[in-house]
């Protein structure tokens, strides 16, 4: 039996709350709810661990290294950066207002996953670089990896084997945790700062895939 990989999404991040959209910048960080959604990921991850051994991967942006910089202090372990577990880079997109960036995913061809979004990254390129996190695991250790929303869907669409243009959309709120051992699991997902965005009753946005925060 494998080691579980667990999926931990950054805390609420001061542009979360402006609205505007992150992608790659890195400067906003964790608001106070943001950093007491980290302390409830870290004790959500240190009673399903039940005090074993672990290995904490993070993405290198500020919000999740803080998230991960909590998480650590609970666990007992230093958290190692990894660029790869970035948020989409969103290009011309990044400081926008999420009801621009939605204007934009309108007028996104989402059935050609090699198109960049906004002259940042395309779909499939966030997807190859988290398979290269995912098949780095040893499945012999628990791993925790600290990322952000549209980076976690990739990374569970890649667990479950989905193909990179039928993905069905998850929902990933702050601070939230999920657990992999061959299976799929959310472990009691804490608060969340809102929908990620305005969707319908499919969870998306009507024509389009949701733009990352």
């Amino acid at each position: 039996m494998r080691a579980p990989v667990y999926l931990v999404r950054h805390g609420q991040s001061e542009w979360n709350v402006l609205r505007l959209t992150q992608g790659q910048t890195d400067h906003p960080r964790l608001t106070d709810l943001g950093r007491a959604q980290a302390e409830a990921a870290a004790s959500v991850l240190a009673a399903d661990l039940a005090d074993g051994e672990a290995r904490l991967v993070t993405s290198d942006l500020l919000r999740a290294l803080e998230t991960a910089r909590t998480i650590g202090d609970r666990l007992g372990v230093e958290p190692v950066l990894d660029f790869r577990l970035r948020e989409q880079h969103l290009g011309s997109l990044e400081g926008l207002r999420y009801e621009e960036s939605w204007a934009h995913a309108e007028l996104h061809d989402w059935t050609d996953p090699e198109l960049p979004m906004a002259g940042g990254e395309s779909v499939a390129a966030v997807r190859r670089r988290l398979a290269e996190v995912l098949d780095a695991v040893d499945p012999a250790v628990p791993t925790v990896l600290v990322s952000h929303g549209d980076a976690i869907r990739a990374a569970i669409a890649l667990l479950l084997d989905q193909p990179v243009t039928d993905v069905p959309w998850v929902e990933v709120a702050n601070g939230s945790v999920a657990r992999w051992d061959g299976e799929l699991a959310w472990l009691d997902p804490v608060g969340d700062d809102g929908p990620d965005f305005a969707v319908d009753e499919h969870g998306t946005l009507p024509g389009t895939r949701p733009t990352p925060r």
